[in-house]
């Protein structure tokens, strides 16, 4: 849980309150990094520490995103109201979108582009544990008065639609079809970050990039995606960059990817069977 307090600037901050043991000495809880530009005027605090300027109204009925989308699940009525009060914005590469113990009031859905979410364990530092695409929640435990488990940082270019959490709270929760849709959400989440879990303990560096591939295909959900960096795949994958370079170049010489340019690729197999018995 975090307390939300103002910065001599004006700008929010989260502080996560920290409870000690009877008898431990009581530790100074750490501040949530510095939320909001005061320039950008929103009316909503933010679990983010944002880079860009303030987001537009969302163009709902062009979104390739829209058959993920939690929100296009809400009866019509509900749907015409929550709507107007959701804003579409651009998220910058290493731009932090959540931040792990804290508490905010921003509700959003990935539109395009990836995240790495980013546990911080006790004495493990910061490791990365899963890659999340399009329909992917941020803020998917402010609506149940939770703090944030992950930390999310954008490693692609991304646009997202988000809303006062609040919002979620007085419209959509009261839905019977968004409960129904939220719970599915969460599941697949789960599911995800099995995947990759079970992923860092393959054996081959081999099948881990392909299967890593196959894995942001189905977030981004085509074939043809952007890669994230060699430096980011090998920090989920628990490998070193020049071995991620490594191995994509033999998928690429055994004909099962292709690089399009320089940031682009697509799969050109259904599956990694019979990588590990190479």
């Amino acid at each position: 849980m975090c307390r939300v307090g103002r910065g001599l600037t004006g700008s929010m901050r989260y502080t996560p309150v920290v409870t000690a043991q009877a008898g431990a000495p009581r530790q100074a809880p750490a501040l949530c990094p510095e939320l909001d530009h005061p320039e950008d005027r929103v009316p909503m605090r933010k679990n983010t520490q944002r880079k860009t300027r303030p987001g537009t109204p969302p163009r709902c009925e062009h979104c390739s995103t829209r058959g993920r989308c939690l929100f296009a699940v809400l009866p019509q009525p509900q749907y015409d109201e929550f709507s107007a009060l959701i804003r579409e914005r651009t998220v910058a590469v290493g731009e932090t979108v959540e931040f792990q113990g804290c508490n905010g009031d921003a509700f959003g859905v990935v539109k395009v582009g990836l995240l790495k979410a980013v546990r911080q364990g006790a004495g493990s530092g910061d490791r990365a544990i899963a890659l999340l695409g399009k329909g992917r929640l941020i803020g998917v435990t402010l609506p149940f008065a939770q703090s944030a488990l992950l930390s999310l940082v954008a490693i692609t270019p991304m646009r997202i639609c988000e809303v006062d959490v609040q919002a979620v709270r007085r419209i959509a929760l009261q839905q019977p079809l968004f409960q129904q849709a939220i719970y599915r959400t969460v599941a697949a989440f789960v599911g995800s970050v099995a995947d990759w879990s079970r992923l860092v303990r393959e054996d081959s560096f081999l099948v881990k990039v392909c299967v890593a591939l196959h894995l942001i295909a189905a977030e981004e959900g085509s074939q043809a995606f952007r890669i994230p960096s060699h430096v980011e795949l090998a920090s989920v994958l628990g490998a070193r960059r020049e071995t991620v370079a490594r191995q994509i170049a033999v998928l690429i010489e055994r004909g099962m990817f292709r690089k399009v340019d320089r940031w682009h690729g697509v799969l050109t197999s259904v599956g990694c069977d019979g990588l590990s018995e190479l």
